[in-house]
């Protein structure tokens, strides 16, 4: 048996058996790892807080042939108030599941962990919360490479662009559009161009609801096309 102590946040938490559950985990070092979590829904429980979404702590972690169990739970922060408002609760769990499709287990990454747990941050200090999510969502495709131009054609830097294609770089003017390249709603792209501005002031930029859902709604259709559809983050359009 193999002990891991290693600081995590909770991407998700599923029923496993009468009393327990299975954590899905983020660790900087480890990269996800699903542990049990024994016992968690009886009454007197005393790590219910580690089978929480969001929740960050120092996890001990027992292994024993492949699934891991938790022996213990040092929480260091909550974030109990994206459970309180709807738009950050779907917000958090955007960004939660935007990580699991960059993760890997046994392959720990600093950079991402630290964009979420600075999202996480974000959306619970009350701010503008889907330009959080934005700012996120640009980082992490940042960090792998993956990140589309926006604000200006990708080819000659044309501005006001009016067409996207993610495999051709992102935006794109008339002339360097492709057959495969999609209209794009110029409020979405100023958007998320701004958004990318100012990145490191993200309290600095704030725009209307609608503008903030077009550009959402943008990388939504990014994501579902070249990665994954995320639920969380569809869900959220809707509200």
């Amino acid at each position: 048996m193999t002990e891991i102590v290693t600081d995590a946040v909770v991407l998700r938490a599923m029923d496993f058996r009468d009393n327990d559950k299975i954590i899905f985990l983020l660790s900087p070092t480890e990269g996800k790892i699903s542990a049990v979590l024994k016992g968690v829904k009886k009454a007197a429980a005393k790590l219910k807080y580690a089978g929480e979404p969001f929740c960050f702590a120092e996890f001990t972690l027992a292994r024993r042939g492949g699934m891991a169990t938790v022996a213990g739970c040092a929480q260091k922060e909550s974030f109990f108030g994206l459970r309180q408002d709807v738009e950050a609760y779907y917000c958090g769990s955007a960004v939660m599941e935007i990580a699991s499709v960059f993760s890997a287990e046994g392959q720990g990454d600093p950079e991402l962990f630290g964009d979420v747990i600075r999202a996480l941050e974000r959306l619970s200090e009350g701010g503008d919360k889907k330009i959080t999510l934005i700012t996120y969502i640009l980082a992490v495709l940042e960090n792998f490479g993956q990140k589309p131009v926006f604000g200006r054609c990708a080819e000659c830097g044309a501005i006001n662009p009016a067409f996207f294609d993610f495999s051709a770089g992102g935006a794109l003017c008339a002339a360097h559009a492709g057959p495969y390249a999609s209209s794009l709603d110029a409020a979405a792209d100023k958007v998320i161009a701004a958004a990318d501005e100012y990145s490191d002031r993200p309290g600095a930029y704030r725009c209307g609801d609608v503008p903030a859902k077009k550009a959402l709604a943008l990388l939504a259709d990014v994501f579902s096309r070249n990665f994954k559809k995320i639920k969380s983050l569809e869900q959220l359009l809707l509200l």
